[in-house]
């Protein structure tokens, strides 16, 4: 865990965990330290695989990584707290990519969902063959009193937490505030944005100052050609996050909603016939 100063002494920023296996082609390699278990082992080759898009041979291991444990249905006092839960999430304004789907997964063994976000794409990697840009929200609840204990967000191989994120989501019907950065769909939870104070997260401004002024990675893409080449204006523009996206209208539409440790085999093979980038699963 890495803390930094100023206002972000209460943003603390946790990396997200590495993969236990590198592949040359579609031929995985064990590294060194060995998974903990059968099961591990299977959702480790599996993860891998699918980071280097050889699909079919990650579905074969996220099957049997589903086979020895299975998802379970969400009982109705579950699917309540999900939709209790789902994080408000805030766009600029002129956000160019829509959110396409959203999944639901509730932690078998401990008060944790994980809000699975896939919006359109990635305004840096039109060239990825990932048609959606997947992020995820975090929440830890209070089983007893319902109130939120931590709110967690994806932030670019970044866990990010501040000490205000679980207050102002129980302010507000225990729906926690999250603002998404602009093409790339960063997740920030309350205030890492420094809208109060004023300092944000560093990771923030490095992507404006690159957005702003070199602009995205492959403007020249074919399948970038109708997308905005940089962002327009300045850093109090790219942090104005005011248009509200709730994931609630996908939740109650599409219902992917599920009990299970394992996520990124259950969105594989149970939810998106579409492939995605798999992340770390749980903070």
């Amino acid at each position: 865990m890495t803390r930094i100063h100023g206002a972000a002494r209460r943003l603390k920023i946790f990396p997200a965990l590495l993969l236990g296996f590198s592949l040359a082609g579609c031929v995985s390699s064990p590294k060194a330290t060995k998974p903990t278990s059968k099961i591990d082992k299977l959702n480790e080759r599996a993860i891998a695989f699918h980071e280097r898009r050889c699909l079919n041979d990650a579905s074969t291991f996220y099957r049997q990584v589903l086979a020895l444990d299975p998802p379970k249905e969400p009982s109705p006092a579950q699917i309540a707290a999900v939709m209790k839960f789902a994080p408000r999430l805030y766009t600029i304004a002129h956000e160019f990519f829509p959110l396409n789907d959203v999944v639901a997964i509730i932690h078998p063994d401990k008060p944790i969902i994980g809000y699975h976000l896939f919006w359109g794409d990635d305004i840096d990697f039109p060239d990825d063959h990932d048609p959606t840009d997947h992020e995820i929200v975090w929440v830890e609840y209070d089983p007893a009193s319902q109130e939120v204990r931590e709110v967690y967000t994806y932030f670019h191989d970044h866990i990010l937490r501040t000490d205000e994120a679980a207050s102002n989501a129980n302010a507000n019907q225990r729906r926690a505030w999250v603002g998404v950065e602009w093409g790339k769909h960063g997740s920030l939870p309350w205030d890492a944005a420094g809208l109060l104070t004023g300092e944000p997260n560093s990771l923030l401004k490095e992507d404006w100052q690159i957005l702003s002024t070199k602009g995205i990675r492959r403007p020249d893409h074919p399948l970038a050609r109708a997308w905005p080449s940089r962002f327009p204006g300045d850093f109090d523009a790219y942090r104005s996050f005011t248009m509200l996206v709730d994931p609630s209208r996908l939740l109650e539409q599409k219902k992917m909603i599920t009990v299970s440790r394992w996520a990124n085999a259950v969105i594989d093979e149970n939810f998106l016939p579409y492939n995605f980038a798999p992340k770390t699963e749980w903070p």
